[in-house]
């Protein structure tokens, strides 16, 4: 992934997705999906067949890597399609590097929205409950007092972003 125009379509693409998703805390359709067809067309272009499959992987592994995430309720749609999206412009070896600086940085992003809200406390206290739990099955574990919404098409670009600039944790 060297092409400074395709970096630069992507860019685009994760700053208008970060902007939806701070402002609406939404990653919407008509953005992601004709950027996965155009990070694919793209790849055509520049790489004939085999671009199209680099890109097909990519967007698989980008899509699969956070499914479990969404289905436990912990990250939106939109964001599984976002990374996807990364996927279908940058080929599965990046967005294997992408998923792991993403999670990083989404950990960050959430320890701090967790210290401003004042449930940190609360939040590794109940962490602590749960894995006891899993010995100790009578104890509960109180609700935070609000479920927060987490804008991680952030968390998505700024994990692109170190993927690009940091090195590789994933060499194949």
């Amino acid at each position: 992934m060297n092409d400074i125009y395709v970096l630069s379509v992507l860019g685009i693409i994760l700053l208008i997705a970060t902007i939806t998703d701070l402002a609406k805390h939404k990653v919407y359709n008509w953005l992601t999906f004709p950027a996965l067809g155009l990070g694919l067309g793209l790849n055509v272009a520049l790489q004939g067949v085999p671009g199209l499959w680099f890109g097909v992987a990519g967007l698989l592994i980008g899509g699969l890597l956070f499914f479990p995430a969404f289905l436990w309720g912990g990250m939106g749609a939109g964001d599984i399609k976002l990374v996807a999206v990364v996927g279908a412009f940058a080929g599965w070896i990046f967005v294997l590097n992408v998923a792991l600086y993403t999670a990083l940085v989404g950990g960050v992003i959430a320890v701090v929205v967790l210290i401003v809200k004042g449930e940190l406390w609360q939040t590794l206290k109940n962490i602590s409950r749960f894995l006891r739990s899993i010995f100790v099955p009578k104890l509960t574990i109180e609700p935070l007092s609000k479920k927060y919404p987490m804008p991680y098409a952030l968390a998505i670009a700024l994990g692109t972003l170190a993927a690009y600039l940091l090195p590789p944790i994933v060499m194949l």
